[in-house]
């Protein structure tokens, strides 16, 4: 392009396979995420006349027609980025699994189509292409770009299956030792790769994962009243976009039901039921809380249904609904939510008192971020990627702290110390409240990071386009 002369695109395909639902899990929130952001940079670059990236081109690939957000960039950035559903077998059954074979077969496709001109970039720990001696020539191993984006599997083999445990420890240690564009992301995982293998001559990079702008943006409620406004408001809009667990049907809350909850002290939870999560820590922590606040607790817990449960009230359903549900256990009042939108879960981060986050392992810990830059004090479990994303002297004590045990009596201790708030934690807030909004303050008081997802983009084309200029082009039959 810059020379005049008429240059094939070069191409970052990338796998979003896990993005496609309305109910996005971390992984999917890295996808979506990610993708807008690598636009983003490489429309700037364009714009710049940047040589290395001038004809460097997106393409979102899935096994499924594009979810909202795939189209809108598309629509966004129409010369720059695309959309395919991938190839025979797409939008059918039958060719799901086993998970690795579809990506080595597309994979071989798009190099036949691209004339070589691609990174294959697998954002999931299992959709790389695998058994390469058998369905991927060896000369298209550098054109792999892997995230690994933890060792859980690992770390917490009895929260896994067997199985699961064993394709993901021979597999990735595989990864690791042959593919050399590999990515995590957080140091806290790039450490724990690099011990599973000392034979891997190349650095494992760090992608800094970003949080949308939607968290942090707007004020927290403050007092009773503004508060009870805000949590009134959370609780309509959330019912009226769910279905009931026990009757399928749009939950209804009486009155009297709502003023209760409205004045109860709300503690969220946001997450998967993984048992590493440690989710049966904190409801023992808020059930022997329950008879030492005044007005009683509620524990929201967003993710906080089985798959079978929700499958069995979603089936059907439409759009963005999904599964809530009631419950009162030996006094504890749970309210758990399917999914929320990212809307909705900024709402409830502005309008709750506390999150807890016991989960013993994380990869990165998207909720506790969220939570803090919404001006929400979080307790969360030492030990994990959460530990690097704040120091915790850069805020008020109670609120960025970390517990090292998982009995539920020192939970029960520091949620009781926030919810009391004995030692001056309205100050933090009245400082935070005068900042332009809580996302400002907290990223200025917590060490000048911005949890912007461009920095992640950057970093990947950075390494990718180095690598890219100082290598030459793969050609020819790549099938053989």
């Amino acid at each position: 392009a810059m020379t005049g002369v008429d240059v094939s695109p070069f191409w970052l395909v990338l796998d979003i396979r896990s993005a496609t639902s309305d109910h996005q899990s971390g992984l999917g929130r890295f996808v979506v995420g990610l993708s807008q952001a690598l636009a983003d940079c490489l429309s700037g670059r364009r714009s710049n006349h940047d040589a290395v990236t001038q004809d460097v081109r997106l393409l979102l690939v899935a096994k499924s027609e594009p979810p909202k957000w795939a189209v809108q960039l598309v629509n966004e950035y129409p010369t720059l980025v695309s959309f395919w559903s991938g190839g025979p077998g797409a939008l059918t059954d039958s060719w799901e699994k086993p998970q690795y074979l579809w990506p080595s077969r597309v994979l071989r496709g798009i190099s036949r189509w691209s004339e070589g001109r691609f990174f294959w970039i697998a954002p999931c720990n299992f959709d790389r292409p695998i058994l390469r001696k058998f369905l991927l020539p060896r000369n298209l191993r550098n054109s792999i770009v892997q995230v690994i984006h933890d060792t859980i599997p690992i770390e917490q083999r009895r929260s896994m299956s067997f199985l699961f445990w064993l394709q993901y420890s021979i597999l990735v240690r595989r990864t690791l030792v042959r593919i050399e564009n590999v990515f995590t992301v957080s140091p806290h995982s790039a450490g724990k790769l690099e011990r599973l293998a000392p034979r891997r001559s190349k650095p494992i990079h760090v992608l800094p994962s970003g949080i949308e702008t939607i968290f942090g943006a707007l004020p927290r409620f403050r007092g009773p009243t503004e508060t009870g406004a805000g949590r009134t408001a959370f609780v309509e809009r959330m019912c009226a976009q769910s279905v009931s667990l026990k009757t399928g049907s749009i939950p209804e809350v009486s009155q009297l039901e709502l003023e209760k909850l409205i004045r109860r002290r709300w503690i969220v939870g946001v997450g998967r039921t993984q048992k590493y999560k440690g989710w049966d820590v904190a409801e023992e922590a808020l059930r022997q809380i329950s008879s030492d606040v005044s007005e009683g607790v509620v524990f929201v817990r967003v993710g906080g249904l089985s798959d079978s449960s929700a499958n069995k009230t979603a089936t059907g359903q439409k759009g963005s609904q999904t599964s809530v549900s009631f419950e009162n256990n030996d006094g504890l009042s749970v309210l758990r939510v399917e999914s929320l939108s990212d809307e909705l879960l900024a709402q409830l981060y502005r309008c709750a008192d506390v999150m807890v986050h016991p989960s013993r392992a994380e990869g990165f810990g998207f909720p506790p971020v969220e939570a803090a830059l919404s001006g929400l004090p979080v307790i969360y479990r030492a030990g994990t990627a959460v530990d690097d994303h704040f120091s915790w002297h850069s805020f008020h004590p109670q609120y960025w702290q970390s517990v090292d045990s998982d009995d539920a009596a020192d939970w029960r201790n520091k949620i009781l110390e926030v919810l009391r708030n004995k030692t001056g934690l309205d100050a933090f807030f009245d400082e935070m409240h005068s900042a332009v909004h809580p996302r400002a303050f907290i990223c200025q008081r917590g060490g000048g990071q911005d949890f912007r997802w461009g920095r992640a983009a950057e970093s990947m084309l950075n390494v990718l386009f180095a690598q890219k200029q100082s290598e030459p082009t793969v050609v020819g039959d790549l099938q053989q």
